[in-house]
């Protein structure tokens, strides 16, 4: 889609006056108006490979970037929307929502496709192999609302679950004495600060 004022691509390749290994972004919106090109990368991917995805989406472009930024004398800003199958994102989420200015409906309804697709593709009767019947329109509606109910979609951020998980391994405070007398008797370079002998 193009006109005076801007033009919009999807899923096509950009020219440029030097070969780009990356040269096909999901989205590119070029503002001709503002002098300004963003570029889009859209990933849907698991919770192991989140921050990899999203890193290597933000990276990927940097090349066809600069090189779009000379040819249109124009800012050039990459912006990746990276979404596990279960609706968690990073941190850094909220800041490309905000630069994508997609509104908390907007968001919402995106996710809810993201849920509504990982229902149809893990389906046992499909990974079994048996007779797949096309479900109807009602029973995906009420498998999605379950979904929902135990994924909320507000924005679930690994790094509090990481600080969650590394909480629990630490020991309790009944066991906390054992375990640094434990790490000081099994390494005899640590100080002891109690007795202010060396062991």
């Amino acid at each position: 889609m193009s006109n005076d004022n801007a033009e919009i691509r999807v899923d096509t390749r950009v020219s440029t006056d030097i070969k780009v290994c990356h040269n096909k972004p999901d989205i590119l919106v070029i503002d001709k108006k503002n002098k300004e090109i963003l570029i889009v990368e859209i990933g849907i991917t698991n919770q192991d490979r989140l921050t990899i995805v999203e890193n290597e989406k933000l990276r990927k472009y940097d090349l066809l970037a600069n090189e779009l930024g000379q040819i249109y004398k124009s800012r050039t800003k990459i912006v990746p929307y990276v979404i596990t199958w279960d609706g968690v994102v990073t941190k850094y989420h909220r800041k490309y929502i905000k630069e994508l200015e997609i509104q908390p409906n907007l968001e919402a309804y995106m996710q809810s496709i993201v849920l509504k697709k990982t229902l149809e593709s893990i389906s046992m009767d499909r990974r079994r192999g048996y007779e797949w019947i096309e479900p109807r329109e009602d029973e995906v509606e009420k498998a999605v609302e379950n979904l929902v109910k135990t994924i909320p979609f507000k924005n679930i951020y690994i790094e509090e679950t990481k600080l969650k998980i590394n909480e629990s391994k630490k020991p309790r405070d009944n066991q906390s004495e054992e375990y640094e007398e434990e790490i000081v008797l099994n390494n005899p370079q640590i100080k002891n600060t109690n007795n202010n002998e060396q062991l």
